[in-house]
């Protein structure tokens, strides 16, 4: 009677402990366990910055340097994406002939955060102009030297949309203001060019790579969506 008694209660923990085994999750059974899908967000280590540098130049005749080694990222958050308007000798007032050739439109709405492409001074602040156009033709903007006779000027934010003051230090990367549509602009974007020996107007423009745009566009393209990878 007792041998019977343990054999029927080690029948019901054998039946138990594989019931329980049937029912639990094998961790090596990747058909049973779900993983993280990845490709739901943004991989900034997957972009593509392979870029086929050639020494192009530019419309007149200026030579872009090699993005891999360039000195500006993107004015924009990594893992972020921006869709550019007009872009380098392309048409309007960046058109072949004008100072603002060699300039980049990022189009953005309203209120959206823009940094430092490369650091420096802040050595010209505009912030009180109206919000959407009429006043001075650059709306508010800022004015960074990087000290080796160039300048990053950045044009179109809100009134106060500006969160440095004139004689900040600022690196790369550091918050500088708010996208905007003030003066000219007529639609919200960033409007940024890099210009040289001074940035009185008519200014000497320069061309400039960014070495996290992906894709690997030597020139960024006009119209045209671009990741902001690591840097």
């Amino acid at each position: 009677m007792k041998n019977s008694f343990l054999y029927m209660l080690f029948s019901l923990v054998f039946v138990l402990s594989f019931s329980c085994k049937s029912i639990m999750p094998d961790n090596n059974d990747d058909s049973i366990v779900t993983k993280p899908n990845f490709t739901d967000t943004l991989r900034v280590d997957s972009c593509d910055l392979n870029f086929n540098y050639t020494h192009q130049k530019g419309c007149d005749g200026k030579e872009y340097p090699d993005p891999m080694t360039s000195q500006y990222i993107l004015p924009f958050p990594e893992g972020t994406v921006v869709k550019t308007g007009l872009t380098n000798c392309s048409s309007s007032y960046h058109g072949a002939g004008y100072p603002d050739r060699y300039a980049f439109d990022f189009n953005k709405p309203v209120g959206t955060k823009y940094y430092a492409s490369r650091g420096g001074k802040v050595v010209l602040v505009i912030d009180d102009q109206p919000s959407d156009g009429g006043g001075e033709k650059y709306g508010n903007w800022v004015i960074v030297d990087h000290g080796d006779m160039t300048y990053g000027i950045y044009l179109h934010s809100p009134r106060y949309g500006i969160s440095v003051a004139e004689g900040d230090i600022v690196k790369q990367g550091d918050l500088l203001g708010k996208v905007g549509r003030s003066g000219l602009a007529g639609y919200p974007h960033l409007h940024f060019i890099v210009v040289q020996n001074g940035y009185e107007w008519p200014y000497d423009p320069i061309p400039i790579t960014f070495r996290n745009a992906s894709p690997a566009d030597v020139i960024l393209k006009s119209n045209t969506e671009y990741k902001v990878c690591k840097r």
